[in-house]
């Protein structure tokens, strides 16, 4: 029965060890990519084009993108109030492609930065939890060598 119980718990801690190098593995995987998304935002969002299907990497090719597109009825801001894009000026053009831009920055910056930090994290927990079990596996190795 003990040698039974010795077993059970050698395959908990080998299997938590395995677990834990998986977890970080996949968590440094998550880290790489916020930091390639905190490199670069524009790109990391949306692929790089805004709300009305411009570019936000340029305003000249924004704006061309832009007042090419067919539109309806679709304004900016609220549907009942706002000029048409066709008859915006380039300085009103240029604002609203500064605010969007503004806006997708601070997106991907957040959501990069809340990634970031959760996978750091995991990779601590998981690191602690390795590094506990692999000495506590170590530990049960030396005991039993002991005693026999």
């Amino acid at each position: 029965m003990d040698s039974t119980n010795s077993r059970i718990a050698q395959v908990y801690g080998y299997a938590v060890c395995l677990i834990t190098v998986i977890v970080m593995l996949i968590s440094i995987r998550g880290v790489v990519d916020s930091l390639i998304d905190l490199s670069d935002p524009i790109r990391a969002e949306s692929g790089g084009y805004g709300r009305l299907g411009g570019p936000l990497g340029n305003f000249e090719l924004y704006k061309l993108e832009v007042r090419r597109q067919p539109r309806g009825p679709t304004r900016v801001g609220p549907a009942s109030s706002g000029p048409d894009i066709d008859t915006m000026s380039d300085a009103e053009l240029k604002r609203l492609f500064d605010a969007e831009r503004e806006q997708a920055i601070a997106n991907v910056h957040f959501r990069a930065t809340r990634s970031l930090i959760g996978n750091l994290l995991l990779i601590v927990l998981a690191s602690v939890l390795f590094v506990v079990h692999w000495r506590w596996l170590r530990a049960r190795d030396v005991a039993s060598s002991a005693a026999v």
